[in-house]
Formats: structure tokens, C-alpha cells, sequence
């Protein structure tokens, strides 16, 4: 009998030592599904004289790519950027945990997670296929919505790690939900640039980069540890065109601007801002904030220029730098 994703599950957990499996009991967020999953041994094709048949097989690196999709319900996984965050004290029954931590600041390594997919094959005879995959860090975190619709996370991994499968369920069942979780949409969602309300924007999206990679080594076939480079952070937005105003800040981004004045980012005290909040009050506020520094248009589109058509703008960008923090009930952030 075929099996829908009704009988499957994944969850994740982070991890203290890289490749070191923990219990993995986290959910990624609603609707959450695995969009690609890819396992590769590299094998090496060895020929030999005089036959054009392959004689042998050797076999180079273990690796593993992982790509998940979900709807955007809670803070937590920006665990996988950013690392643990600093908690604020509760105040009218709300508690601002802060990415990166207050005391720590961006951090140069890699945060790795354990992840564990099942699916239920009992039927088959030969028991459940439960997959641990150790050492699984985050290449690209991206979120996205436009109008209409929720605020969609790609989160995008690789892993170096993978044992041979169990065949019962670990602890039997899906993974806990977070304590607090809500199902953001563009609803909740508001931009601002240069410290303006961005006005009419039809969809919007940011990605963090952090151009991770793993580390192999003599005498084991699987990776031995992680690193990141240059962290990028970038995004897109798409808005009606009302004014010059973007057009002037991409313009004044070379020598020859309007303004006649070379200038790095737009500026402003908030330069780039994402918010997605619930629109509550108190202990039942659940509110994500996102603040870039170092704002930099890359280009700017122009659509719709023909008979009875909306027009639109899109800006893509860069920033320098993102804070993140997130305010809810939870007195401890679920890591």
C-alpha cells in the first residue's frame, strides 16, 4: 500500500558538538514538508587498460543536501544563523529574545543541528525507516511572502553525517510544537526603508547567506567539521511606484547621482526594516523584527509601462549587517 507524508515526520535539534546527534524534538514550522533530500557517496570510477568497462568502484565523501519548506510560526529558527539568544526579563508578559546574543555578537561559527526524518513502512515487514542526520548546518535561510499568502521559509542545509537507519520511531511520535506559534502572513508583515513606511509593497523577501561548507578529513569517509564565510544578507521587494525616491538611491550610488554626491547605503537611523507581528498587546504579542545596517540597492525594476496596468517597482538589495530580535511570552527561547 502507498504512503502519503501522513505517515512521516521530521524534526530537528541543535547541536553542542558538530556531528554529535542529540534528540532531535523541534518543529520547524506549519506546513512543514521536505521540498529535496539528496545523499551522494561520490563514487570514483576506476578503468583499466585494455577493457572499456569500469573495473572497479572507489567511494570519496559521505554528503547529504536537505532543503525544507515551511510556513514562518515562531522565532527559534533563527538558532540556525544566529546561534543562542539573549533573553530580556518579561515585562507585561513579554520577553524580547535579541540574535545575535547581546554578549557574543555575530558568530563566526557554525551552529549544527540534528535532524530526523521517519516515514512509517511497517506494513512493509521490515519495520519503520527512521534517518538521523548529524551535522546538518544551514547554508541559506530565506523568507518570502507576497500578497495573499503566508510568509514562506526555505531553509536550505547540507550534512555530514548519516548512520545506518533505525527501524522503530524515536520516542513514537512527530515532533513537539513550540510553545508559542503562529501562522505569519503578509498580513502581518510591514517594511521600512530609510526610515519610511514602504507603501503598497506586493511581495517581499530576505535571505541569509552564511556560505557554509564542511571540512573532511584523512581516515573517515564522513565530515569531520564546519566553517562559514562571508555572511550575506540580501532581498527583494516589489511595491507601486509612487516616487523617485528609490530610483534617486540606487542613482546616487555612483558619482554621477542627482544628488551629485557618491553615497555608500541610503541611511537613515532605520535604514532597512521587517516586521511581522500579530498585532496583539501583552502576553499574547508574538512579533519578529528584522533591522538591517549597511543598506545597499542593487538594482531597481520597472513593470507594468503598458495600457491599463498596474506599475511596480523592485528594489533588490544588500545589507552589512541584521539583527533579529522576537517578542512573545516564552521566558527562555526553545533551542
Amino acid at each position: 500500500m502507498v504512503r502519503t507524508g501522513a505517515f512521516a515526520y521530521a524534526k530537528y535539534g541543535y547541536e553542542t558538538t558538530f556531528a554529535t546527534a542529540v534528540t532531535a524534538d523541534k518543529k520547524f514550522g506549519f506546513q512543514d514538508r521536505v521540498s529535496s533530500w539528496t545523499l551522494t557517496n561520490n563514487r570514483i570510477n576506476l578503468a583499466q587498460l585494455n577493457q572499456i568497462e569500469p573495473n572497479k568502484f572507489a567511494y570519496g565523501q559521505q554528503q547529504g543536501t536537505l532543503s525544507m519548506n515551511y510556513i514562518l510560526s515562531s522565532p527559534w529558527v533563527f538558532g540556525a544563523i544566529y546561534g543562542v539568544p539573549s533573553v530580556g526579563a518579561i515585562s507585561n508578559g513579554v520577553a524580547t529574545h535579541s540574535y545575535p546574543h547581546a554578549s557574543n555578537g555575530q558568530p563566526k561559527n557554525v551552529r549544527s543541528a540534528t535532524v530526523e526524518i521517519a516515514f512509517d513502512a511497517s506494513d512493509s515487514g521490515s519495520g519503520d525507516i527512521v534517518r538521523t542526520l548529524k551535522g546538518c548546518i544551514t547554508n541559506s535561510l530565506a523568507l518570502s511572502t507576497t500578497v495573499g499568502q503566508t510568509v514562506d521559509v526555505t531553509q536550505d542545509m547540507s550534512y555530514g553525517r548519516e548512520d545506518v537507519p533505525a527501524t522503530t520511531f524515536s520516542g513514537g511520535s512527530a515532533p513537539a510544537k513550540p510553545t508559542n506559534e503562529f501562522p505569519y502572513t503578509f498580513a502581518h508583515a510591514r517594511l521600512k526603508v530609510a526610515d519610511a513606511v514602504i507603501a503598497q509593497v506586493q511581495d517581499l523577501d530576505i535571505t541569509f547567506t552564511q556560505n557554509s561548507d564542511m571540512l573532511w578529513g584523512l581516515n573517515s569517509h564522513q565530515a569531520v567539521s564546519s566553517y562559514r564565510r562571508v555572511f550575506d544578507i540580501t532581498g527583494r521587494f516589489r511595491a507601486s511606484w509612487l516616487d523617485k525616491t528609490r530610483l534617486e538611491n540606487v542613482l546616487n550610488q555612483v558619482e554621477a547621482g542627482t544628488s551629485g554626491n557618491f553615497t555608500e547605503t541610503v541611511g537613515g537611523t532605520i535604514e532597512l526594516e521587517i516586521v511581522f507581528t500579530n498585532g496583539q498587546s501583552g502576553a499574547n504579542l508574538k512579533t519578529i523584527t528584522i533591522l538591517g545596517s549597511g543598506l545597499a540597492p542593487t538594482n531597481i525594476n520597472i513593470t507594468g509601462i503598458e495600457p491599463v496596468e498596474p506599475v511596480f517597482e523592485e528594489i533588490e538589495w544588500q545589507v552589512k549587517s541584521c539583527t533579529v530580535s522576537c517578542d512573545n511570552s516564552i521566558s527562555a527561547a526553545e533551542e
